[in-house]
């Protein structure tokens, strides 16, 4: 990803220095109107370990955050000069140790993000380093989700989906072409407004 707020890049560069992960959280509008638009942290995000890809001649950095695990925002620590929240850790369901590293599922989708690493990976040594931390099937999903999905809410009902099976299947169904156009926006569409039902059903109940 492409970072230029300065306060992001001092974040980014402190984690590098002292070995330390980030958080990372989509972010949702607040605000009446335009001319006062805030954004708010969603409350489940991805936690990961930062690495410096490129710094641009703008002062912008190219960064890629390889995930460690998915945890929950409680409350804000420190507000300067940069976000620090306290986090709960989110593990996955116990039903998600039982998926093994193999399979035609498995292999497409792990074909499609090394089709997707090739393209946005350019450095040799920095494209290796990424393939060795690809260890197990929760990082091959998460990065996938990560990366190539585009659409912002589908990015966090896979994040929220704390069973890896379903998550697989979300994918599968989702991938459904070639890279780089592999994203099916209808079924995008059906999934999100499943979620929604699904959604207002523990609501009302």
């Amino acid at each position: 990803m492409i970072v230029v707020e300065p306060s992001y890049i001092k974040m980014i560069n402190d984690c590098i220095e002292n070995d330390q992960s980030l958080v990372i959280s989509m972010a949702e509008p607040i605000g009446l109107n335009n001319d006062d638009q805030h954004y708010a942290p969603q409350a489940v995000a991805t936690m990961g370990k930062p690495t410096l890809l490129e710094e641009m001649e703008d002062g912008s950095i190219k960064v890629l955050i390889s995930g460690e695990l998915r945890v929950e925002l409680i409350g804000v620590e420190q507000n300067l000069p940069y976000l620090i929240y306290n986090v709960c850790p989110l593990p996955d369901t116990r039903d998600s140790q039982l998926t093994q590293f193999k399979g035609p599922q498995i292999q497409r989708l792990r074909d499609l993000l090394d089709s997707w690493i090739d393209d946005s990976i350019q450095d040799s040594l920095e494209r290796e380093a990424f393939l060795e931390s690809i260890n197990s099937i929760h990082h091959l999903i998460d990065y996938i989700s990560m990366y190539l999905i585009t659409d912002r809410s589908m990015k966090q009902i896979l994040l929220e989906n704390r069973s890896l099976h379903d998550r697989i299947g979300q994918l599968t169904s989702l991938l459904r072409g070639a890279y780089p156009n592999c994203e099916d926006s209808l079924v995008a569409i059906a999934m999100k407004d499943y979620e929604n039902v699904e959604l207002s059903s523990k609501i009302v109940h």
